[in-house]
């Protein structure tokens, strides 16, 4: 790792333009600076979330309630709230997680390296996910009801389920792909470990969240 330190806004940029040959000079240090990337992504993400949400009628969202009866203006108010709420967290505590989980199978991998200085260069190597859902937020309060309610429909149309789970994943788009390069060059770094293995090691937390996604029942 260099000795310079450099700026915050600095050291965002080159490692958004430049991440393999900027992530080195993220450091334990720089740990606030990480989490507070991913905080703005994980805010960013609730505020796209609950933009969305509240523009999608709750009948169409969830169709059960009127089968059974409930009022959907007694709910429909909240639900966009709620929504951004939960995205919020369940990415942040996807992110705190996976990094975890990745510091764990790179150590039994052979490399070696800081949790802490994971910690920070996971933040940094989050960008990718904060633009897009900068974006999100954008498009969010852009687009009319009746769009958003067409593509929510077409979303949930989409037939195999597996397809389902890899798609809810948001890592088939550009920025879903640049983060996991990120994340590669940040392991191969932190552990000095090839970026053939640590390619495989950022997949983990991803496979993973298919998995879950898949055993939902949504």
């Amino acid at each position: 790792m260099s000795e310079d330190r450099r700026g915050f806004i600095e050291l965002l940029l080159g490692v958004l333009r430049r991440p393999g040959e900027n992530l080195g000079h993220v450091g334990e240090g720089d740990i606030t600076r990480g989490v507070l990337v991913a905080l703005v992504m994980a805010a960013l993400a609730g505020v796209s979330t609950s933009v969305y949400m509240s523009k999608i009628p709750l009948e169409v969202l969830v169709p059960q309630l009127g089968e059974v009866g409930v009022e959907v203006g007694d709910v429909g108010a909240s639900m966009g709230l709620l929504s951004g709420v939960g995205a919020a967290v369940t990415i942040l505590l996807g992110w705190t997680l996976s990094t975890v989980v990745m510091h764990g199978i790179s150590n039994l991998a052979g490399g070696r390296g800081s949790l802490k200085r994971l910690f920070a260069m996971h933040g940094f190597a989050s960008t990718p996910y904060a633009v897009n859902y900068a974006l999100r937020t954008a498009d969010a309060y852009l687009s009319s009801s009746q769009a958003l309610v067409s593509y929510y429909t077409a979303s949930r149309e989409v037939g195999p389920k597996i397809l389902r789970a890899v798609l809810d994943t948001n890592m088939v788009t550009v920025f879903g792909v640049a983060g996991l390069v990120y994340v590669t060059y940040a392991l191969a770094e932190n552990y000095q470990i090839d970026r053939r293995r640590a390619s495989l090691i950022a997949m983990v937390p991803v496979l993973l969240y298919v998995f879950l996604n898949y055993l939902s029942p949504a």
